[in-house]
């Protein structure tokens, strides 16, 4: 179980200044640099990690640290502070969670800024929860999964976990985040916890733990790590911390966009992206990064170089519309997540896109048809998801039953209408609208309004129509361990 700190600082410190402040938290430890100083770790004589911290990262806006953090942390700072992440791994009689304190507080001295540690939830009482292994957000490893064990407020796709997932990913094993019942994720984080290679888990107040997402009861096996508690009785239902109030909840649309593009010279990425983000969220993206927090300004041309580099490998990056500090009016809280990677036809983006909307507030669900349009128009379009569902409209997310997203749609591409057959595609259960050429076009499906009690049953009806033979071409979740 790991003890995270962060220091929020007012000007850089350099990688001489990261050492030194950990030689002054941990003078009996021997100093590690990895990842070519990316990272410098504490190992005590034998060999174990005892501490490690991440260099600086400037933030484009001091705002992202309000989100991730507590509201207001930022006010005294500088308006693109620097962000330095400590932690401290789980070891017996060692207070590894003062060393990582002692050193963020010793660069917040040097260099100026303030210091932020979250308030400790989950008891360290041993068992699958404490340890540590040679990766500082991994507290133990089976031979099939690995466990991060975040104790915080709210989880982010850190740079740490990103790492981790990449590194054991190679390995096959899967991802089991632990987190106690009072924290939530963020949309980034979830995208990642909702593939078949994650298992989101959390521990409630009585000690038991369950599934953050369906809230059956699991248990601890070596060799898998958690898994479905074969001895609950179904009658139990889920665990009674997973039963949601349903208070504060309002409608989110969850977007599955796949977009495909010529591998030309002159090809910038994310014009997808902004498309919906105006159309939906009414503003662009303001902040992009590989991680949370988010460090850099939107910029185009700075994510297509990113993904330039990383070719012919996949790039999974994060962004986010304006912080709410400076969210102008009209403009909706959205983020996402975007896939880049290379086809044997050119260059595809696959966006997962989010957007809260306020308690009352209905979405413009008939702003879904005209961008089916204009993906068309600009050729493109693969394939569209729409899906609506009951959530916080700050696009966070907590280990309790809020329902299940419902389809409020779905649009299909020239090519894979070209495969269904026009026809067939025009004649479906759901009526088709066409976009484009009548002999090539695009077909958006609309199956209703996400509140239905009989979407689903539209969706699959639907699907059986257009894949007959069982056959799917639905959006697949972006996945970080497909990053290097």
């Amino acid at each position: 179980m790991s003890h995270d700190v962060v220091a929020l600082l007012s000007s850089s410190p350099g990688r001489d200044s990261l050492i030194k402040a950990l030689v002054q938290a941990g003078p009996r430890l021997r100093v590690r640099l990895v990842a070519d100083g990316a990272v410098v770790e504490l190992r005590d004589d034998s060999g174990r990690l005892v501490a490690a911290a991440q260099a600086a990262q400037r933030l484009a806006l001091s705002a992202e640290a309000d989100r991730l953090l507590t509201d207001g942390i930022s006010d005294d700072l500088p308006a693109q502070p620097y962000w330095v992440e400590a932690r401290g791994t789980d070891l017996a009689g060692t207070d590894t969670a003062a060393i990582a304190r002692r050193f963020a507080r010793s660069l917040a001295a040097r260099h100026g800024g303030t210091v932020w540690e979250p308030e400790a939830r989950l008891d360290r009482d041993g068992g699958p929860l404490s340890g540590t292994t040679d990766h500082p957000a991994v507290a133990a490893s089976t031979r099939t999964s690995f466990v991060v064990v975040q104790d915080r407020p709210l989880v982010p796709m850190s740079p740490w976990l990103v790492d981790a997932v990449a590194t054991h990913g190679r390995e096959g094993r899967r991802l089991q985040l632990v987190t106690p019942s009072t924290s939530r994720v963020t949309h980034a984080l979830r995208s990642m916890l909702a593939t078949p290679t994650a298992r989101w888990v959390v521990r409630a107040p009585d000690g038991a733990h369950y599934d953050g997402f369906h809230g059956v009861p699991l248990v601890w096996d070596p060799e898998s790590g958690f898994v479905v508690d074969s001895t609950a009785r179904v009658e139990d239902g889920p665990h009674e911390a997973f039963r949601g109030s349903g208070r504060d909840l309002a409608a989110q649309l969850l977007i599955d966009l796949h977009v495909e593009h010529p591998a030309e010279d002159g090809l910038v990425l994310g014009a997808a992206t902004e498309l919906l983000a105006e159309a939906l969220g009414g503003a662009p993206p303001s902040l992009w990064g590989t991680s949370e927090p988010l460090p850099r300004a939107w910029d185009r041309a700075e994510l297509t170089a990113t993904c330039r580099r990383r070719a012919p490998g996949q790039t999974w990056t994060v962004f986010a519309g304006p912080p709410e500090a400076v969210r102008d009016e009209g403009v909706r809280p959205f983020c996402g997540t975007q896939r880049v990677s290379r086809t044997a036809h050119g260059v595809r983006e696959s966006v997962t896109f989010a957007v809260g909307h306020a308690p009352g507030e209905e979405p413009d669900l008939e702003s879904l048809a005209p961008l089916v349009g204009e993906l068309t128009s600009r050729g493109v379009l693969q394939t569209m998801v729409v899906r609506r569902l009951a959530g916080r409209a700050d696009l966070t997310y907590a280990p309790r039953w809020s329902g299940v997203p419902v389809p409020v749609g779905m649009a299909v591409g020239p090519d894979a209408v070209s495969d269904i057959g026009r026809d067939r595609a025009l004649s479906a259960p759901v009526d088709g609208v066409p976009f484009g050429p009548p002999l090539t076009p695009s077909v958006w499906f609309r199956v209703g309004d996400g509140v239905e009690p009989d979407g689903w049953d539209r969706f699959r009806a639907l699907m059986a129509h257009l894949r007959p033979d069982g056959s799917t071409d639905s959006a697949e979740t972006s996945r970080p361990d497909r990053l290097r």
